[in-house]
């Protein structure tokens, strides 16, 4: 009899352990669409490529993700109507398509003006493409996180934006996909597989470091862990490695939501006051807009080996 209520206590244990973690939620956001190319050859066939691998990765998860396009990607003398085609593929797919601006540029380095013609001139392909999928909510990223280094541009585009029905996306978990799809868009142009395969096994066990930093801190900012909100790009290591990804994220318990309900999320109305020249993630901005002292320094970051890969580009 002990034994058998032994058997149970343990059962309801386990049970329990993974209920716990099945309270875990994370929306994906995608930046740079159509796609970052960095390997010679054709950007149509290259983002075909890419693009085909990713919306893969993410059917078979079942994840509906939003992707923010730069527009200035599309235009091309020969093949733009193909490389829309690619941003048509998204839409088809179930997935929404977000601002990411134009031309991707530096806040920092444009008056409120221009940025605020950056931020139009970049809805005109998606916001025609999206156009079936009406009413949805409007999403804008700020490129590099930049959100304004003075209050009073921070504080004018957020009115700009809110005034032409956007949400401004935060990001809780960042990997630095973009520093590590330099060497290994390299890697895979000089057929150098060895080196291609380290960089992959480096960049998912990076990109659960930084997943497992935000669970530690989020609880410490929150009183419990947040639903959390990952940003990556849609390259080549992305496209490799994005299947794989997911599949470690849910042996940690997460379900895949949409941005939407993530958003909806008390701790995402957190007033942003922070005014920076650089582009930290939301919850370093959570934390000093609620004038907290806490402690960042596990926050990991990429391997030298893989900076020094990325630097000598």
């Amino acid at each position: 009899m002990k034994r058998i209520l032994l058997i149970i206590f343990l059962f309801g244990l386990v049970t329990s352990v993974h209920a716990q973690k099945a309270t875990r939620t994370m929306a994906v956001t995608i930046d740079d669409l159509p796609y970052v190319k960095f390997r010679e050859g054709s950007y149509v066939a290259r983002g075909q490529a890419a693009t085909a691998k990713i919306l893969n990765a993410l059917k078979k998860h079942k994840v509906i993700a939003v992707g923010f396009v730069n527009e200035h990607m599309l235009e091309s003398a020969t093949d733009r109507e193909a490389r829309i085609d690619l941003l048509r593929q998204w839409v088809k797919s179930g997935m929404i398509l977000g601002n990411h601006t134009y031309s991707h540029p530096d806040f920092n380095r444009l008056t409120v003006e221009q940025f605020q013609e950056e931020i139009t001139k970049g809805e005109v392909v998606t916001r025609q493409l999206m156009k079936s999928r009406q009413p949805y909510q409007l999403y804008f990223r700020h490129p590099m996180t930049h959100t304004g280094d003075t209050r009073e541009k921070k504080e004018a585009i957020e009115q700009f934006l809110r005034a032409r029905g956007y949400k401004i996306t935060p990001h809780t978990i960042e990997n630095s996909d973009f520093i590590f799809n330099v060497p290994y868009a390299q890697a895979l142009e000089k057929g150098d597989e060895a080196l291609a395969k380290r960089l992959r096994e480096e960049y998912l066990n990076f990109t659960i470091a930084a997943t497992e930093f935000a669970e530690k801190i989020s609880p410490q900012v929150f009183g419990r862990e947040i639903p959390q909100l990952l940003v990556i790009h849609a390259n080549d290591i992305t496209a490799d490695a994005l299947d794989e990804m997911l599949q470690r994220l849910a042996a940690r318990g997460y379900k895949f939501v949409s941005l939407d309900k993530v958003m909806a999320d008390p701790v995402y109305q957190t007033k942003d006051t922070m005014v920076t020249r650089f582009g930290p993630t939301w919850l370093w901005r959570w934390t000093k807009s609620k004038g907290m002292d806490l402690d960042f320094d596990d926050d990991p970051d990429p391997p030298k080996w893989v900076m020094d890969l990325y630097n000598s580009r």
